[in-house]
């Protein structure tokens, strides 16, 4: 079993407006808290991002990975350099309202997945 350890950006340390660049592609990692029904781990979806000058993990929930992809591509080396902008809302996770990290990414020209400009503009 693969023990999650090391430094995670957690919303506690993060305001709205911020930022984060993706370091690394990313890896999945098999969860240490939680199990499917038949006791098999879940796997996390973790990339490496800087935030405020500091390295840290990230795990990107399926929201922040369609978020991602449907910007920078479905191949996540796309995503090294690239940034995104913090959201913080409320959410419902195992039972609790909790405050959740969304990623937001602005476009300012129009480009496809790959990050061409389509033909048409």
């Amino acid at each position: 079993m693969v023990k999650l350890t090391g430094n995670f950006l957690k919303t506690a340390e993060v305001e709205a407006g911020d930022s984060v660049t993706f370091k690394d592609a990313g890896e999945w990692v098999k969860s240490t808290k939680f199990t499917y029904e038949d006791g098999t781990p879940k796997v996390d979806f973790t990339i490496k991002v800087e935030h405020n000058g500091v390295e840290k993990s990230m795990r990107l929930n399926k929201t922040n990975r369609e978020i991602l992809k449907s910007v920078y591509g479905d191949e996540t080396e796309a995503w090294m350099g690239k940034s995104a902008t913090i959201t913080k809302l409320k959410a419902l996770v195992a039972g609790k309202m909790q405050d959740c990290i969304i990623l937001e990414v602005k476009v300012s020209e129009p480009t496809t997945a790959t990050g061409e400009t389509p033909w048409d503009e």
